[in-house]
């Protein structure tokens, strides 16, 4: 094992046998040789952990944990517990990191003397036909938490992956352990919330322009279509913490009031449409009809469902026809499609 070690690589794996070799090819690739790699394996049930010691056995960079299943933030919390270097760095399994990601990060924030760093990505659809939508950023060096509140909406949280995700940034280890920061235990969007505590903390920060990772969107693992019982909860817990940091920073936009709503409204969306009507829901009809009634009776709900349609009647008033058309077109498509398929829970 090198004894300087610059970077942490923490990989969460769960389940995720076919992807191992390509992902370790690509981290062990990489032109930045002083580093660590955890595999954190939570508890899965293929020959994901075989794979894995086969990887100790050709590296001595590599270390294997392994846990209880409890998700990827409870995995990438076991790797922040045991790593050694001066940054952390998250890497899914599946996606691709380009060579020079860990060496220029590192040497960046070295450089900078800063505790984060974020950077662009390609964003990979696999399906029929692949497409590719390439997420950037504008450089910016960030100096005290007022200016990252300043900086936050527009390089943040209306920039495709400027918060949720870890893949495409960097931290200090110091900074995490300090601050006590780690994961929390939503089975989804737990690197967002994750995000949204670090930047009540964070005062050195770079973003960067280049573009330095592939991540891949396969239909069959995209986290709508799996069955959360709790997916409800996780989404009013997510926008908690979205109005925990805005109330810290006394940030008032309508353009947060817009993007907060019209994410809960898809989150209520994908509640209804498809997790209590999902295949494998196994709950009867009494506990659809509570369901049913506790998220449209959520204040979150009623905000959201107001907010979508008064925009579309702004919309109308100033001659935005098509644009908003389309928002009021999706609510009534949602409306109806949750509505058909509820109807029979209010026979009885």
């Amino acid at each position: 094992m090198t004894e300087n070690i610059i970077v942490s690589v923490v990989i969460p794996i769960y389940n995720v046998s076919k992807w191992i070799d390509r992902g370790m090819e690509v981290i062990l690739s990489q032109s930045l040789k002083d580093i660590e790699i955890l595999l954190v394996d939570d508890g899965s049930t293929d020959d994901s952990a075989e794979k894995c010691r086969a990887w100790i056995e050709k590296d001595d960079r590599v270390r294997l944990i392994s846990k209880e299943n409890g998700g990827a933030g409870s995995a990438r919390n076991a790797g922040i517990d045991e790593a050694k270097g001066r940054y952390v760095y998250f890497f899914d399994i599946d996606d691709i990191a380009k060579p020079n990601l860990l060496e220029y990060c590192s040497s960046k924030m070295d450089e900078l003397q800063v505790d984060y760093m974020m950077f662009g990505f390609n964003m990979i659809e696999k399906g029929y036909v692949d497409s590719t939508v390439v997420c950037t950023h504008n450089e910016q060096i960030i100096n005290n938490n007022s200016e990252l509140k300043d900086a936050f909406i527009d390089q943040m949280l209306l920039c495709t992956g400027g918060n949720g995700f870890p893949w495409n940034k960097m931290y200090r280890l110091e900074f995490l352990n300090k601050h006590k920061l780690r994961f929390e235990n939503q089975r989804i969007q737990q690197d967002e919330v994750f995000n949204l505590l670090v930047y009540r903390q964070l005062e050195k920060a770079y973003i960067s322009s280049e573009v330095l990772y592939d991540y891949f969107i396969y239909s069959s693992g995209n986290t709508r279509s799996r069955f959360i019982p709790d997916r409800f909860d996780i989404y009013v817990s997510v926008r908690e913490h979205f109005e925990d940091l805005f109330e810290y920073w006394h940030l008032k936009d309508n353009r947060v009031t817009h993007y907060l709503n019209n994410r809960f409204f898809d989150g209520v969306n994908q509640t209804l449409r498809f997790n209590m009507f999902h295949s494998k829901c196994d709950w009867d009809d009494e506990r659809r009809k509570e369901e049913l009634d506790r998220v449209m009776s959520h204040t979150f709900t009623l905000n959201a469902i107001d907010h979508v349609t008064m925009n579309f009647e702004e919309s109308l008033f100033v001659g935005a026809y098509k644009a908003k058309s389309v928002m009021r077109i999706r609510f009534f498509n949602w409306l109806f499609d949750t509505l058909r398929k509820a109807r029979h829970l209010f026979k009885k």
